[in-house]
């Protein structure tokens, strides 16, 4: 998007403040959360249009689903969630396959991958919305992860799981890629971003995703509340400050630098100014984590459909790959989130605070794990434990040792409480919040013989 259409939708806004047929069942309702079928339009043999309502929206929804030739149900199919950008206005969902844009159809040609390009509002940002502190909609997160992508599982055949999923986007959709597999890291197993916003602690950044949120709500603060007293909100979302959660996973980064390219004559600020300084943030992010990913860095080039069809095109093979020959659940894993309450690979972390601060489970194996967080938490482990059999649960914190005996439930889970003292002064500084502002308790578990 260009910066003059950046201002006139902020002007746009600005006055609006002041002014104060086959495929899946029609109308067949989903247990995720009150999402609804409305219709399923066949545009030909592969293209279907669904729509949607959702108790996570306040407008019924579009959903394009590809599915591959000769789609039959007695064969599994892998997911690929592609994601739209931002600005253009609903339903979103055609975009990557309308011929003048995307061209999804004829990229994946006979590739057996089922595409699902959903709505993602002008300014949606792919988060549940703050509203000021009053929540509410829309939830874009809510339904993207939590509703669309179990409906599309029940409804279609698809290799379920994070062995059969993964997320790509542009733009805007390249930070919704990127943040939903960093926060959602079992449920993907690749991701990949073109020209993507991926690091909103850019101070450019912060300008533009306000100014394109206003979009879709022109009230400030809507989108993670004001960055100068809510910044642990916009890193909660960010995908530079959760990049060590997207460890084991496949990952490409597509980027230009603006300059004249193949498709391009003249310099483009959006691409060169706005997100190529993100992109290689994020590059070098990944690197000082060690996380192995592709480093597309193509130089001459724009923010453009032109670029984002060679950047699927060229994503392609590496993930039918990764579809092939999956990679394991990282053992063991690492997982920081700002919530209250998360869930990563089947474990469940209660911190006692309403509060959102970072907190991070590091070092889980069936052996036990370490949790840094400002004050006490409850953790639930995965179902990897014998049901009814008895443990010794030690917990090792700067106050010294405790050892306690904690029965697995009968799902094979155990219930640990974690005491950490009182409650600290949050501080948004993901690299300084856990070394000077958190606590840290190491867990020992082992089986009573």
């Amino acid at each position: 998007m260009s910066r003059f259409k950046i201002r006139c939708a902020v002007l746009l806004a600005g006055i609006c403040a002041a002014l104060s047929l086959t495929g899946p069942a029609t109308a067949a309702p989903a247990p995720n959360g009150g999402l609804t079928l409305r219709s399923d339009i066949a545009i030909n043999a592969r293209l279907h249009e669904l729509v949607f309502t959702t108790p996570d929206l306040n407008a019924p929804t579009y959903v394009r689903v590809l599915l591959p030739q000769g789609y039959s149900s007695a064969r599994r199919y892998p997911v690929l969630l592609l994601l739209e950008g931002c600005c253009n206005a609903a339903p979103q969902a055609r975009d990557w396959t309308d011929p003048a844009k995307g061209n999804a159809e004829a990229i994946v040609g006979n590739t057996p991958v089922i595409l699902v390009m959903p709505d993602s509002g002008k300014g949606g940002f792919y988060s549940d919305w703050y509203n000021n502190g009053h929540g509410g909609n829309p939830r874009w997160e809510s339904y993207h992860i939590g509703q669309l992508l179990p409906w599309i599982d029940a409804h279609y055949s698809t290799v379920s799981g994070r062995r059969g999923h993964a997320v790509a986007g542009f733009s805007m959709g390249g930070f919704g890629a990127m943040s939903y597999a960093a926060r959602h890291p079992d449920r993907f197993v690749s991701a990949a971003s073109f020209s993507g916003a991926l690091d909103s602690n850019d101070p450019q950044a912060v300008t533009t995703d306000e100014m394109l949120a206003y979009l879709d709500n022109p009230v400030p603060g809507s989108l993670w509340g004001p960055r100068s007293t809510q910044e642990i909100r916009w890193r909660a979302h960010n995908p530079w400050d959760l990049a060590a959660n997207l460890r084991g996973m496949h990952l490409e980064l597509y980027t230009g630098n603006g300059n004249p390219g193949p498709f391009n004559k003249t310099y483009d600020g959006t691409e060169g100014k706005d997100v190529h300084p993100q992109s290689v943030s994020m590059h070098n992010r990944l690197n000082s984590l060690g996380i192995a990913h592709e480093w597309h860095d193509y130089g001459g080039g724009s923010h453009s459909w032109s670029y984002w069809r060679r950047d699927l095109t060229q994503y392609l093979p590496g993930l039918m790959a990764t579809f092939a020959h999956p990679p394991a659940q990282p053992e063991p894993f690492t997982f920081t989130a700002a919530e209250p309450r998360f869930d990563a690979y089947g474990y469940q972390v209660t911190v006692n605070r309403n509060s959102p601060a970072f907190t991070t489970l590091s070092g889980v194996t069936r052996n036990g794990f370490t949790l840094n967080a400002t004050t006490s938490a409850t953790v639930v482990t995965s179902t990897r434990y014998r049901s009814g059999a008895a443990y010794q649960v030690t917990t090792t914190t700067s106050l010294g040792k405790k050892s306690q005996t904690i029965h697995a439930a009968r799902d094979g889970r155990l219930t640990i409480p974690v005491s950490l003292g009182a409650l600290t002064t949050n501080q948004p500084d993901i690299d300084t919040l856990i070394a000077q502002h958190a606590e840290t308790a190491t867990i020992a578990i082992a089986e009573h013989i």
